[in-house]
């Protein structure tokens, strides 16, 4: 009976031992899904990093899209700039603080009737150098009109010139007659050789004011 009481508690001791190692295996088990997790983790973080650079790749796409969008500059000054002699640096009849930009389309540059086809979308358009004898520095986008008489020098929103209104058909009847935008400041007329001044010679005190030539250019603005 003694021997019993003497070889229980080892028995005990050895299932103990087993027990305990049987939990450690179990918890290396656990430890080694639990290190698999972070395993998981990178994996995650893996197929973000594709997405960002994705995105990175899409942003250049993106900006050559837009700038392929922007609309084209129609400045008049585009073709370079035009030798206009004494016009240049001319000063017109008034300065009422009016800056609008009035040569981009009537009154711009040009060198051919084309040209003036194009920007003013009108086939009659032409590209006028001489307005009898006063030159036109670089050109002039316009287009002939209709006066209804001798006395009559312009033609406020005449319909021959836009059939949507704001254009004038200023000159002398079957002398002169082409269209063009009213302007009450010398900033408006955007273009080196012009200033806004009334029509010479023939005009009245209350006829409205043109981007025209200065009076030097008379004879030739390039004197």
């Amino acid at each position: 009976m003694s021997l019993i009481r003497r070889a229980l508690p080892l028995a005990l001791l050895v299932l103990h031992a087993a027990c305990a190692d049987d939990d450690s295996k179990a918890y290396l088990m656990d430890e080694g899904t639990t290190t698999a997790a972070p395993t998981t983790t990178t994996t995650g973080a893996a197929t973000t990093s594709p997405e960002t650079t994705a995105v990175a790749t899409t942003t250049p796409s993106d900006t050559t899209d837009s700038s392929d969008t922007l609309p084209p500059t129609t400045s008049a000054e585009e073709t370079g700039p035009v030798d206009v002699g004494c016009a240049a640096g001319a000063v017109g009849e008034t300065t009422d603080g009016a800056s609008n930009p009035l040569m981009l389309t009537w009154g711009a540059h040009c060198t051919s009737h084309a040209q003036c086809v194009a920007l003013l979308d009108d086939p009659d358009a032409i590209c006028e150098t001489m307005a009898v004898i006063y030159e036109l520095p670089g050109g002039y986008c316009t287009k002939p009109c209709t006066l209804p008489d001798a006395t009559t020098q312009f033609v406020p929103d005449a319909p021959d010139c836009d059939a949507g209104g704001g254009v004038a058909c200023i000159g002398s009847k079957n002398v002169f007659e082409r269209c063009a935008l009213p302007c009450t400041d010398d900033m408006q007329c955007n273009r080196d050789g012009y200033i806004c001044r009334q029509l010479p010679l023939i005009s009245q005190p209350d006829d409205p004011r043109m981007c025209l030539m200065p009076e030097c250019c008379q004879d030739t603005c390039e004197e």
